[in-house]
């Protein structure tokens, strides 16, 4: 797992031939050193983060690093395997291929803003660009996994109204596919082998021909995303196959006595997966991640079965993933400590949570392009006048810096406004799921109130019961 301290950036080209491999003495891990010329991103931040694992498919934030006033920018991570990781820009997801001790400059794409559409949708991930890179040459594992995906799209793409075509050719399309970008990199093979893997299944292969030639008895391989998509598509029924074997007995085991014992009992029948307990594992928990949104299962049994899973398994990998499920699945209830921030304001000061304990919060989300938002705030004014004595109202806030600054100057909003530029990743920890979202977060930093009303919907009155239960009040609210 990547290490905070392991994690960090710095100015300065010369550096880079004095480091040579930047091997590091932690747990196996090396450095991978990025660095890049844009002018057109002078002044601003990029962030690099991966995928934590491809069930959840929750992020990792690995470093934050500023360009300088020429575009300029170098820092490293602290990786002890190849790895896909991510970085936004703008309305691009772009994306590369790292290996541990490497040294990659990134060719990056012109700086472009996102659409209004697209700012406005607080779940659009952007479109996903592989990220070029300067002096990398053909027989690098970024440009041979590209020429891959180029193949596969051209044969592909084409295609994906007349499946039933292909399988009429379906020897010549998987050779072609196997043999047009040949590579000794182990990860590429790799890649390339669950790619194929992957496409078998709708070509008319049967699950235990694909289960058997590329699963039974084979390393189970988390970071390879053309693994973990064939095991997605191999599996991606699998509580329903249990109860085609099992009826109600699958139910039973699940909302009745919740035991993750007795599910790996019945999956233990299997015999592909009997003697591969780590991907029985694996297959279990992707099945209860997927059991948790599923109305038919019991969101608390299911809950209850994964916290209990590091009780029978003896992989690492495997109980990160549960307790990553159980992390991004639980909605924020009342009690729940709110998730910390360090976001500015419009003076570009820094605003933390955790130095507001002992103050009382109506927290929002929101976008100053949004009709609902634009009419909350005229209201959220009006109750900041009445009531500032008694809570603060912060909102949180997805528009671009600059364009939130002049909005709340042009409107002299009095209340906060922060900017979620700092943590792109709040909204995901506040499961907002549209704007404007409010929620009321009491004196300790705790959830009082999680999806509060706005501000036309009586929230006054919730929050002074709330008040007035914790002995804040000795008096009516002012009307």
């Amino acid at each position: 797992m990547i290490q905070a301290n392991d994690t960090y950036c710095f100015y300065g080209a010369g550096l880079l031939l004095s480091l040579l491999l930047f091997i590091s003495p932690v747990k196996g891990q090396q450095k991978v050193l990025l660095e890049g010329q844009a002018p057109s991103y002078a002044g601003e931040t990029i962030t690099f983060y991966r995928y934590s694992d491809y069930i959840t498919r929750d992020t990792t934030h690995l470093v934050t690093t500023p360009f300088d006033g020429r575009g300029n920018f170098t820092c490293k991570i602290a990786l002890n395997q190849t790895s896909q990781i991510f970085t936004n820009l703008g309305p691009y997801k772009g994306y590369l291929y790292v290996e541990p001790g490497q040294r990659y400059r990134l060719d990056l794409p012109q700086k472009r803003e996102k659409t209004q559409a697209q700012k406005l949708n607080p779940f659009f991930e952007g479109i996903t660009v592989h990220i070029g890179l300067e002096e990398a040459g053909g027989g690098s594992l970024n440009y041979q996994l590209d020429r891959f995906s180029q193949v596969y799209e051209g044969i592909i793409g084409p295609n994906l109204d007349n499946v039933k075509g292909m399988v009429k050719k379906r020897d010549s399309v998987l050779r072609l596919l196997d043999t047009a970008v040949v590579s000794d990199h182990p990860f590429f093979n790799q890649y390339k082998k669950y790619t194929i893997a992957g496409l078998k299944l709708p070509l008319g292969f049967t699950p235990e021909q694909i289960e058997k030639q590329y699963f039974a008895d084979r390393p189970v391989r988390y970071h390879n995303p053309a693994y973990m998509d064939a095991f997605s598509t191999l599996y991606s029924d699998y509580l329903m196959d249990l109860f085609s074997r099992h009826g109600n007995r699958l139910y039973w085991v699940i909302n009745g006595v919740q035991s993750y014992h007795k599910l790996d009992s019945l999956v233990s029948r299997d015999s592909m997966l009997r003697g591969h307990p780590r991907l029985r594992e694996l297959v279990i928990l992707k099945s209860l991640n997927q059991a948790y949104y599923d109305r038919r299962f019991s969101k608390k049994a299911v809950s209850q079965m994964l916290k209990e899973f590091p009780q029978y398994s003896q992989n690492g990998e495997n109980i990160q993933i549960a307790q990553k499920i159980v992390e991004t699945s639980r909605q924020l209830s009342a009690g729940d400590q709110a998730p910390d921030f360090c976001l500015y304001d419009v003076d570009s000061n820094k605003v933390c949570l955790n130095d507001l304990k002992g103050e009382y919060i109506y927290l929002a989300f929101c976008n100053s392009k949004n009709y609902s938002c634009i009419r909350d705030y005229q209201l959220l004014e009006s109750l900041y006048k009445r009531h500032q004595q008694h809570f603060r109202i912060i909102i949180i806030s997805n528009n671009e810096f600059d364009s939130m600054k002049r909005y709340v100057q042009h409107h002299d909003y009095r209340f906060t406004f922060l900017h979620h530029g700092l943590q792109k990743d709040i909204l995901q920890q506040y499961q907002v799921r549209n704007m404007p979202t409010y929620f009321f977060i009491d004196r300790k930093g705790k959830i009082a109130i999680p999806q509060a009303p706005g501000p036309s919907e009586n929230i006054e009155k919730r929050i002074y019961q709330k008040m007035k239960a914790d002995g804040a009040l000795r008096r009516n609210p002012r009307r």
